[in-house]
C-alpha cells in the first residue's frame, strides 16, 4: 500500500514537471490563455491519464497553470487531482512556485492510524532543468489525513531511467506517532534525540519501478516516561524495496550499536550487532502473501522463518516453518534468563538448536517441532553439570496473544529424551541420569526415571505428569519413593539429624501450593521417627511458607543433646512438633510437646549446664545464687524423675508451658524425691516475642 501511496504521488509530480512546453512564452507586452490537454501514460508506474487545464501568461516569462488530472487507470482508487502553479521560463530552467497539489479520497485505509480515504495536499517550489530533464523541489509540505504536516525535499534525475528521491526532514514526530499506534506500549510522551533520516525513492521509472523507503539512525536514543524502555545511541538503518510492477516486498534492517534496556532485559548491541533480511510478497487475488525472513544476531544466535498468510473474511490463516540455531548458549542465556530473573552466578553452555513448523489463525496456532540440545551444562557455585544432551519432541497450541493453552486435538509428539552426564551438588551426585519425557502445551510426561542416589540411600520418582506446563496454572503429580536415605550429611550443622528415613510420598505441586500424601518414616537417634503433611504455600517466592508434622517415638536424649551442645540429658522422649510452619526461613508457627518416657536401659541424668539452658528457655534467665555456685562445685550432674515442655509458636508470639503439674506447680524439671533440681515455669501464661526467644537462644549459644 505504502509503495502505491509513494508511486502515485511522484507521478504526479513528473506529469507537472514533463507536461510544461519548452516553447510557450509571450512577448514582453501580451498575455494570453491557453486551455490545454496533455495526455500522461506511465505505464510502468500503472498510470494513465489526461492533464486539462489553462495556462495564463501573467507578463514576460510568468506563467500559471491551472487544472486538474483526470486517471484513467492508476495503482490507487483516487477522486480528485487538482494542480495549481505560478510557473518563470528562465535560461535553462523552469520554476515552479507557489504550487500546490489537491488529491482527494485516495483509496489507502490505515484505521490505526485513522487514515482512511484521505485527501493529500503538496505544497511548495522547485524548478526542472531543461539541459539534463532532473528537477529539485526544496522543503515541501505534505498533508496526509490527521497525521502531522511532513516537510520534504524531492530531487528528480533522468538518469538510470529516471530516479526520484523524496527525503523528509525531521522525521522523528512521524515515526513517533506510527509507532505508537503499532506498537504496544509505545506513548508519544517518550523522550527521544538522536540523528535520523528517512528517504523515499522512486527509480527505474521508464523501465522497471522500484519504489525504496530507506531509514538511517544514528546515535538514537529513546526513553520511556516509567524508565522501564531505554535505549541509547543505536545507530543501524532499515531498508525497504519494491518493484512497481511486481507484488514483492524485500527488506533490510541493521543494528551496528547502541544499548538498549528493555523491562529487565539487557541488550548490547556493540557487541552483539544485529541483521535481518525479508523478502515477502503483497497480498494476490487468493489474499495470500509468502515471506521469507533471516535474521543473524551476532553471538546470539540465527533465525530463518517462512510463512505463508492468508486473508479471510473473518481473520488471517497462516503456516510455516522456524529454524533457531544458537551454537554458543552462555551469551543468550545470562541475557534472556539470568540477569532478568536476578538468578545470580548461574551459567550454561552447549548449543540449542529449535525446528519447528507452525500453523493457525489469530484465535490458536499450533506448533510441532523438536528441541536439540547439545554438550549442554548449568553451573553455579551450589550446582555443576555437564554433559547435557537433549533431544525433545515438542507439540504446543497458542492463545490469541501467543501464550500456552490446552487444546483437547493437540496431537502429542513422539517421547524425546534428556541425558545428563553429570550433576554434582554439595548434597547429590548424579552419573548418566535419562529423562524420558513427551511433551506438549496440553501435558508434560515423564517415562520411567532413574533412581537418584542421595544420603547413602535412594529417590526414584514415577507417574511424574505436568499438566498444562508452559503455564503458571500448571499442575505437577507424581509418586516419590526413599529407600534408606541418611539424614546426617543432609541436615544443617545447627540441627544435626542422625538417623535413616524412607517411604512412599504423592505430591501434587501448583504454582501456589505444594500438596501431598502418605509419610516418611525411619530411625533418629535411637527413636522411631515419622513425618507427615508435607506442604508448601507460594514455593516459588521470597514470602514462601513450607512445614510438615513430626512425631518422634523413643528418641535417645543424649546423643542429641550433645549434637546441638546444649549440655547433656541423658534418657527417652517423645516428641511431638505439630502445625510447623517455616517462613523467611525461620519458625512462624508451631506447637512442640516433648515429654521424657521411662527407660530402663539408662539413668535419667541432667548436667547443670543443660538445667541452665531449659531454664533460659522455659523463664528467662539462667541459675543464678549461692545455692547454684556451690552445687557446680561437687555437682556436675543431677538425676531427674521427668521433663515435660509444651512450646506454641503462633504471630510472632512464643509460649512454653511445663507438663508436669503437682499441688498448682507447673514443672519443667521435676526432680526425684531426695536430690535435684527443679525447673518451675512460675509464669505460666506469659508470651514473649519469638525475636526474644531466639535472643534467648543465642545468649545459650553464646555461652557454651
Amino acid at each position: 500500500m505504502k509503495r502505491r501511496l509513494l508511486s502515485l504521488l511522484v507521478s504526479t509530480l513528473i506529469v507537472l514537471i514533463l507536461a510544461i512546453p519548452n516553447n510557450s512564452y509571450a512577448d514582453k507586452s501580451g498575455t494570453f490563455n491557453v486551455h490545454w490537454q496533455f495526455a500522461v501514460n506511465l505505464s510502468q508506474a500503472g498510470l494513465s491519464g489526461v492533464l486539462a487545464g489553462n495556462i495564463e501568461h501573467i507578463k514576460n516569462k510568468d506563467f500559471r497553470f491551472s487544472g486538474e488530472f483526470i486517471t484513467k487507470k492508476s495503482p490507487l482508487k483516487v477522486g480528485q487531482i487538482t494542480i495549481n502553479t505560478d510557473i518563470r521560463l528562465d535560461d535553462g530552467s523552469i520554476y515552479f512556485n507557489n504550487s500546490q497539489i489537491s488529491i482527494t479520497k485516495l483509496g489507502i485505509s490505515v484505521p490505526a492510524l485513522e487514515i482512511i480515504n484521505p485527501d493529500i495536499s503538496i505544497k511548495g517550489s522547485g524548478r526542472f532543468i531543461t539541459q539534463n530533464g532532473s528537477a529539485e523541489f526544496q522543503n515541501l509540505s505534505i498533508a496526509v489525513g490527521n497525521l502531522p504536516l511532513i516537510n520534504t525535499d524531492l530531487n528528480y534525475s533522468p538518469k538510470s531511467d529516471g530516479t526520484l528521491a523524496l527525503k523528509i526532514i525531521d522525521p522523528l514526530p512521524l515515526l513517533q506517532i506510527i509507532a505508537a499506534k503499532f506498537l504496544k506500549g509505545v506513548g508519544t510522551d517518550w523522550e527521544k534525540q538522536g540523528q535520523v533520516d528517512l528517504s523515499l525513492v522512486l527509480r527505474k521509472i521508464n523501465s522497471a519501478p522500484e519504489s525504496i523507503a530507506l531509514l538511517n539512525f544514528k546515535e538514537l536514543s529513546v526513553a520511556s516516561p516509567d524508565g522501564f524502555y531505554l535505549i541509547d545511541k543505536s545507530s543501524g538503518s532499515l531498508e525497504c524495496s519494491a518493484p512497481i510492477d511486481k507484488p514483492q516486498i524485500k527488506a533490510n534492517l541493521q543494528i551496528n550499536s547502541g544499548e538498549a534496556l528493555l523491562n529487565t532485559v539487557y541488550l548490547n548491541m556493540n557487541k552483539h550487532p544485529l541483521k535481518a533480511t525479508l523478502h515477502s510478497t503483497v497480498a494476490d487475488k487468493s489474499n495470500e502473501i509468502s515471506s521469507q525472513i533471516d535474521t543473524q544476531w551476532t553471538g546470539m544466535g540465527n533465525l530463518t522463518a517462512t510463512a505463508l498468510i492468508k486473508k479471510t473474511k473473518k481473520t488471517y490463516t497462516y503456516s510455516g516453518n522456524a529454524n533457531i540455531q544458537i551454537p554458543a548458549l552462555a551469551t543468550p542465556f545470562k541475557t534472556f534468563a539470568v540477569e532478568p530473573f536476578s538468578l545470580g552466578t548461574l551459567s550454561a553452555n552447549g548449543s540449542l538448536g529449535v525446528v519447528y513448523s507452525f500453523k493457525g489463525n489469530l484465535d490458536n496456532t499450533v506448533l510441532a517441532g523438536k528441541i536439540n540440545l547439545v554438550n549442554g551444562g548449568f553451573n553455579s557455585p551450589s550446582i555443576t553439570s555437564k554433559s547435557i544432551t537433549a533431544i525433545l519432541p515438542f507439540s504446543a497450541s497458542l492463545d490469541p496473544n501467543m501464550l500456552p493453552k490446552i487444546n483437547k486435538n493437540l496431537v502429542a509428539p513422539k517421547q524425546g529424551l534428556i541425558s545428563i552426564g553429570s550433576l554434582k551438588t554439595d548434597k547429590l551426585t548424579l552419573t548418566d541420569c535419562n529423562i524420558p519425557i513427551t511433551l506438549s502445551s496440553n501435558k508434560a510426561v515423564f517415562g520411567q526415571l532413574s533412581i537418584i542416589p542421595l544420603g547413602d540411600g535412594t529417590i526414584q520418582l514415577s507417574e511424574l505428569v505436568v499438566d498444562n506446563p508452559f503455564s503458571s496454572d500448571f499442575t505437577l503429580h507424581g509418586k516419590m519413593n526413599a529407600h534408606e536415605i541418611n539424614m546426617l550429611p543432609l541436615s544443617p550443622p545447627s540441627l544435626p539429624i542422625d538417623g535413616k528415613i524412607g517411604g512412599n510420598i504423592e505430591f501434587w505441586l501448583l504454582k501456589n501450593d505444594l500438596s501431598t500424601s502418605g509419610n516418611l518414616s525411619g530411625e533418629v537417634y535411637g527413636g522411631k521417627i515419622t513425618i507427615s503433611e508435607i506442604f508448601a504455600e507460594n514455593p516459588f517466592t521470597k514470602s514462601r511458607q513450607y512445614g510438615a508434622d513430626f512425631k518422634i517415638r523413643d528418641l535417645k536424649i543424649q546423643p542429641l543433646s550433645e549434637a546441638l551442645n546444649i549440655g547433656r540429658i541423658t534418657g527417652r522422649i517423645n516428641l511431638d512438633l505439630n502445625d510447623l510452619i517455616i517462613a523467611y526461613d525461620q519458625p512462624a508457627k508451631f506447637k512442640l510437646r516433648i515429654i521424657t518416657i521411662p527407660d530402663s536401659n539408662s539413668n535419667q541424668v541432667i548436667s547443670l549446664k543443660a538445667v541452665n539452658t531449659l531454664s533460659v528457655i522455659g523463664t528467662g534467665s539462667g541459675l543464678t545464687g549461692v545455692g547454684v555456685g556451690m552445687f557446680s562445685e561437687f555437682f556436675k550432674e543431677f538425676s531427674y524423675a521427668g521433663i515435660g515442655l509444651e512450646c506454641t509458636l503462633d504471630h510472632d508470639l512464643f509460649m512454653i508451658r511445663g507438663l508436669i503439674r503437682e499441688d498448682g506447680i507447673e514443672y519443667i524439671i521435676k526432680k526425684p524425691l531426695l536430690f535435684g533440681i527443679n525447673v518451675i515455669n512460675s509464669n505460666p501464661k506469659n508470651l514473649i516475642s519469638f525475636s526474644d526467644m531466639l535472643k534467648r537462644l543465642k545468649r545459650i549459644s553464646g555461652s557454651r
